[in-house]
């Protein structure tokens, strides 16, 4: 074999061994940018999003009123298997509405306010929502369930 062929093969495991040494840390920070706990739309609920593999994943903690709902409720997932899809952007994973029970396919995007806008999406209708970080010197984390 000439050595110009095995540069050539080589070549492409090289890229794709750089590609991930890039792309692993920027993994790491995407999670991390939207990583903790949130507030969900009036305050009825708290959301810690936080790594679950090689995704995102997010479950209430807290309800505003747990007679309102049953206490099964807190440590439900409501946001599975989030990736990052772009600077700001998760997407590819589920978001679970407790109301109607039903899973929807989602999406994450930080806005520039530093809060959260969810969307979901079952056929052509979507929904979305707008989730406020929890300002944790104001009210502290809850307890990890």
């Amino acid at each position: 074999m000439k050595r110009g062929a095995l540069a050539t093969r080589a070549a492409p495991r090289r890229l794709a061994a750089l590609a991930m040494t890039v792309l692993l840390p920027l993994s790491a920070q995407a999670q991390a940018e939207i990583a903790g706990e949130w507030w969900t739309p009036g305050f009825a609920a708290r959301v810690r999003i936080e790594p679950c593999g090689d995704a995102l994943c997010g479950r209430i903690v807290w309800l505003w009123d747990e007679a309102a709902g049953p206490q099964a409720l807190i440590g439900r997932r409501v946001v599975d298997g989030m990736r990052a899809a772009q600077a700001g952007r998760w997407a590819g994973g589920s978001l679970h509405d407790p109301e109607d029970g039903r899973s929807y396919k989602g999406s994450l995007q930080l806005q520039t306010s530093g809060a959260l806008r969810l969307e979901g999406c079952f056929g052509p209708f979507c929904r979305s929502q707008v989730w406020q970080r929890v300002d944790a010197a104001r009210c502290p984390p809850t307890a990890s369930r």
